[in-house]
């Protein structure tokens, strides 16, 4: 495979012209946005203070009769991941499923939502990766699926973490500075729907403000639909209604809210 085709993102790329599936978001391991490895500054200080502030913040999420969201074992999976697979001088940190069974005691299964837990609370982020096999074309698949590029994004934290953690290390005579990374190569199919939601939501709020006549609400609300445009302002407008329209379809009533309305 040529180096611009490995560096395609998508798992069906990879199945077409190569014949091996790859999950969906990979990049060949030598593809510059899988080099995502920063050195771990204060190296087993920043592990332990940033141990801590997982600890206070699961305390602090946790609800009243409730399993804890963070449970131990996804303490355990980070406190090993940073313990065990991480050069502190190079970030290099790359465990794959099966080397995290061993060192954790956890199953697959487990390790895998304790991974998507961690990630959702932006305690830990990964690129998945692949490599190219050497066969030759037409003898065997191409690419391979390795082990994940395991990295720690400060800016993915909440807030109250990061100042926490910055704080644990003032007090240990650290100043930290992490590193910046640039925003995520992808984005995935839900990211994707939502920020169209976003959009959509806030471009009609900005259009709505901004409508001075029944004319220019109706194109904001019925955007391409002039039959549906034509009935809003005979409704909204008076003097061609013979009077205010009544709630229906097309005239809802003004307390609807418009995320309500478009999947907020």
């Amino acid at each position: 495979m040529s180096g611009a085709a490995g560096s395609r993102p998508h798992a069906l790329f990879h199945k077409k012209f190569t014949g091996q599936p790859v999950r969906r978001d990979s990049f060949d391991i030598n593809d510059p946005r899988a080099q995502v490895f920063r050195p771990l500054q204060h190296g087993i200080a920043f592990v332990d203070r940033y141990l801590d502030v997982f600890d206070d913040w699961r305390n602090l999420i946790k609800r009243k009769g409730e399993q804890h969201e963070l449970n131990a074992n996804c303490r355990t999976v980070l406190a090993t991941i940073l313990r065990k697979c991480i050069n502190f001088k190079t970030g290099l940190c790359e465990p794959s499923l099966d080397a995290l069974m061993r060192l954790t005691k956890l199953s697959r299964a487990t390790i895998v939502r304790c991974l998507k837990q961690l990630n959702a609370h932006g305690f830990i982020d990964w690129i998945r990766r692949t490599e190219r096999t050497g066969n030759a074309p037409g003898e065997g698949p191409q690419v391979r699926q390795v082990s994940n590029a395991y990295f720690f994004d400060m800016a993915r934290l909440p807030e109250r973490c990061f100042k926490w953690l910055k704080e644990k290390l003032r007090r240990k005579g650290k100043t930290f500075d992490p590193p910046r990374y640039p925003p995520k190569p992808y984005v995935s199919l839900r990211e994707r729907r939502a920020l169209s939601a976003r959009t959509r939501r806030d471009n009609l709020a900005a259009a709505l403000a901004a409508a001075k006549t029944p004319g220019e609400r109706a194109a904001a609300l019925y955007p391409g639909q002039p039959e549906q445009q034509r009935e809003y302002i005979e409704m909204a407008t008076p003097s061609l209604a013979g009077a205010a329209s009544s709630e229906t379809g097309l005239n809802p009533p003004s307390t609807i809210k418009i995320n309500k309305e478009w999947g907020g």
